[in-house]
């Protein structure tokens, strides 16, 4: 039943004959025994959704839900079709005036006390209701799960020192939570041998390094090694433990519909696995349920919402929904995509801001298009993501509509080369009443991630060394890398230079010896910790080492704003990776050399594809490409196609 009071307002507005607006009031210092007004509101979000379902079948108004504080969830909020607005009037869920309420899935952790004073590690007690979780946010930044090789020795606690042989698991504290994992897909070079020493996670033993974290799950204890600036006795700590806080679903022949959801920030989501949890970077494994979800639904509408430190994705809209729009919405601080929309038509995003998004999970896109027709995306920003802002995949990938955009550059561009910086007519991206959301910080300031997916291949004296950067920063730009080698020598390299090139020659190696590499990054608040170090690998004159095959195909094709030019690898490299394609244009015989990440990691699923911005080829003119490694260049393939 309707509170006593909603009851009277309904009744004397029907005897009048007066549509009246309906409203309730949720707080999470109210009472689900109140009646609901804004003087004595009512406890929880699912009881007003609840009272709601009483009065919605016949609406002459739209009936809305006045929402302030802090709502913690354990299970999902769920509507369904019986919580549609009715006669073309909204249920409206929106902040109550001057408030800023949250809805999230995390404990506050609090009591953070030193429990060793030589490695800065600081503990604090689980709260209460706290179980699990595969996360931790520190004043908005995801914390690191301590990370190692097998190989290192656990004994000490130190995750720089290493051993010949894996210590016993049954030395390590809660041996049952470490995770042991193999390179993920996609690793190349010293990490594609079978011999590569697994990667180990969540053990006790490797803490120490500044912004990794532990969850002692016996003793009910967290552990934690503040990064620079971060003081624990200040420091806003959340550990989640929910996936998924809300759930919007219809069915096929009865979709929600008529919901507005406004003013709302959903934050602090854990994923359900710890294999979910990698930060390996890769977009191979399936992505775990979405923080909001909406399913066949019709004309839903999330307005000036926040979604941020989540490890799971953000929105998923879809399959079933139709004509919902998402506009001046705000996602920040995500491991996965922001926005997904999968089987769904009719969907407008405008005026959003996507920054800090795959922050572990580099391949998944900002915004994510499967499947779907009709998506309008207009007038959005997109920074701070690693490599992918907009993916399309399956049915329609054509049937988007993109409209006054503005997309900044990725912070690795993993598959493909870094656009031009300062290609952004006027007009673009937000609109000036929005340039709040374009300002906003979801994190505080600090130093950035580790690189992740280090790798070597050994040469005569030297070897090629890569890594992928974490698009995790620390909110300021990575100025340079450190390489350290496990002979003690050390490179470092700016980031401009590893960025445009996708790799370092680290040199002066013994042949003969075998050597390790590890990668640290630093941006103007400081360094990351050391990156694990790469498999073993051995420097060593090669006698069979010979100029690699060419390009297995090269095609041209026009582009938006010059001519593509897209090369595939050949299956044999000589010996040695091919690290650059040497490109001879046309007539005039104008050479370009391309490097990159997308050139070291690409294979015949991955082909290389660059715009060449100044060049218009006549119809009779071709393209040459060569590959080329440590023994030298090619000989050039022709290219076969223009489209």
């Amino acid at each position: 039943m309707p509170p006593r009071s909603l009851c009277i307002l309904l009744a004397t507005a029907a005897l009048l004959g007066v549509p009246v607006q309906a409203a309730l009031w949720v707080s999470p210092n109210g009472d689900d025994a109140n009646p609901g007004t804004e003087e004595q509101p009512l406890r929880t979000l699912v009881h007003a959704r609840d009272v709601i379902r009483t009065i919605n079948r016949d609406m002459s108004d739209d009936i809305t839900v006045f929402i302030s504080g802090e709502h913690h969830v354990n299970a999902p909020i769920e509507l369904g079709p019986e919580d549609s607005g009715s006669n073309g009037f909204n249920v409206v869920y929106t902040a109550a005036p001057g408030e800023h309420p949250v809805i999230t899935g995390g404990y506050r952790v609090t009591g953070w006390s030193l429990a060793d004073k030589g490695r800065n590690l600081w503990s604090a007690p689980a709260p209460a209701g706290l179980e699990n979780t595969f996360a931790l946010f520190v004043n908005g930044n995801i914390a690191n799960r301590t990370r190692g090789r097998l190989l290192q020795f656990f004994a000490k606690g130190s995750a720089s020192e290493t051993a010949s042989a894996p210590d016993a698991t049954a030395q390590w504290r809660n041996p049952q939570d470490v995770v042991f994992q193999r390179p993920g897909a996609g690793s190349i070079w010293s990490e594609r041998s079978k011999g590569a020493p697994p990667f180990v996670e969540n053990a006790f033993e490797l803490l120490g390094m500044p912004g990794e974290w532990y969850f002692d799950r016996p003793a009910r204890l967290f552990y934690y090694t503040p990064r620079i600036g971060e003081e624990m006795a200040t420091a806003e700590v959340v550990a989640p433990a929910a996936g998924v806080l809300l759930v919007g679903a219809g069915t096929a022949g009865h979709p929600l519909s008529g919901i507005i959801i406004k003013g709302i920030r959903f934050a602090h989501t854990t994923v359900p696995s710890p294999l979910d949890a990698s930060p390996d970077g890769s977009a191979s494994r399936p992505a775990p349920p979405a923080a909001v979800s909406l399913t066949h639904a019709s004309g839903v509408q999330l307005l000036e919402d926040e979604f941020v430190d989540m490890s799971t994705p953000a929105l998923l809209i879809g399959p079933g929904a139709a004509d919902c729009v998402v506009d001046a919405c705000a996602f920040g601080e995500i491991s996965w995509s922001g926005l997904r929309v999968e089987g769904a038509s009719g969907i407008r995003v405008a005026e959003c801001r996507f920054t800090y998004v795959c922050l572990e999970h580099h391949g998944a896109g900002a915004i994510s298009i499967e499947r779907s027709k009709s998506v309008t995306l207009e007038h959005n920003q997109i920074d701070h993501y690693p490599d992918v802002a907009v993916s399309q995949k399956g049915e329609g990938p054509g049937d988007v509509g993109f409209s006054a955009n503005r997309i900044l550059d990725p912070l690795v561009s993993y598959h493909g080369s870094r656009p031009p910086e300062g290609e952004h007519p006027a007009g673009e991206g937000l609109p000036e009443a929005y340039q709040a959301l374009s300002d906003a910080r979801y994190a505080s300031l600090t130093m950035p991630r580790p690189p992740t997916r280090v790798a070597a291949e050994a040469e005569d004296g030297f070897a090629y060394v890569t890594w992928i950067p974490s698009c995790q920063d620390g909110g300021a730009p990575v100025t340079y890398f450190t390489v350290s080698a496990s002979t003690g020598a050390v490179k470092v390299v700016p980031a401009e230079e590893f960025l445009s090139k996708g790799y370092i020659v680290f040199g002066e190696l013994e042949n003969g010896h075998g050597v390790t590499f590890a990668v640290s990054a630093a941006n103007r608040i400081g360094s990351s910790r050391p990156s694990p170090p790469t498999a073993n690998v051995t420097p060593a004159h090669k006698r069979r080492l010979r100029p690699p095959e060419p390009p297995a195909i090269v095609s041209l094709h026009s582009g938006d704003k010059g001519v593509v030019v897209e090369v595939t690898p050949a299956s044999g490299d000589g010996g040695s990776p091919v690290v650059a394609y040497a490109l001879t244009l046309g007539l005039g015989g104008r050479r370009i050399l391309l490097e990159g990440l997308d050139v070291v990691h690409s294979d015949v699923a991955n082909p290389v594809s660059r715009q060449i911005r100044d060049w218009s080829p006549s119809p009779a003119e071709t393209l040459t490409a060569s590959s080329v490694n440590a023994a030298g260049e090619s000989e050039p393939r022709a290219s076969a196609s223009r489209k």
